[in-house]
């Protein structure tokens, strides 16, 4: 309830409205980059010389790596009780383009993860099909995520948007009703 007053005063006082991505279609986006990228690495791993086999068997190895380590990480987030508390979009507010959003959910996760996969390429074909896996399971948890968001909008009868920064603070525009 506070942060949704500090939004309102904010724009109240004539401070400018919070830059704002839709983090549903990021998700979405994101998802799809990680997921090509994790092809692609794969791909060029068999081209490196690794055999099929081993390498789904270690492409397997990261996705599940990954896919097993992350719930332990979202007990920690306090992510759907933000969606449930989402504030009324601030009047004003600007929405980032999809192209610039997507470029910051890349920072650094995906652009880092990316960068030693390629250098991995150069020197293990393995290490390189075990990173295109983690890569894969970012994808498939940005999937997951996309989905759970779409379900909270159609809930909540609104798209969601997310401040980006520290605060990360959660709004909600709701559908004109007909």
């Amino acid at each position: 309830m506070a942060e949704a007053e500090a939004a309102a005063t904010a724009t109240e006082t004539g401070e400018p409205a919070p830059a704002l991505v839709n983090v549903r279609v990021q998700a979405l986006l994101i998802a799809v980059v990680r997921l090509a990228l994790a092809a692609v690495a794969m791909g060029l791993a068999r081209v490196r010389g690794l055999d099929a086999g081993p390498a789904a068997g270690l492409f397997a190895l990261g996705a599940g790596l990954l896919l097993v380590a992350l719930p332990a990480s979202l007990t920690r987030r306090r992510g759907s009780r933000r969606v449930v508390e989402a504030a009324p979009l601030p009047e004003g507010a600007a929405v980032m383009p999809n192209r610039q959003a997507l470029a910051l959910a890349m920072y650094p996760s995906t652009i880092g993860l990316t960068a030693v996969t390629a250098i991995a390429l150069a020197v293990s074909p393995d290490l390189a099909a075990v990173l295109a896996g983690i890569l894969a399971g970012l994808g498939l948890a940005a999937l997951y995520s996309a989905g759970l968001l779409a379900l909270s909008e159609h809930e909540l009868g609104g798209r969601l948007y997310a401040e980006r920064g520290a605060s990360g603070r959660v709004f909600l525009a709701r559908k004109a009703q007909a």
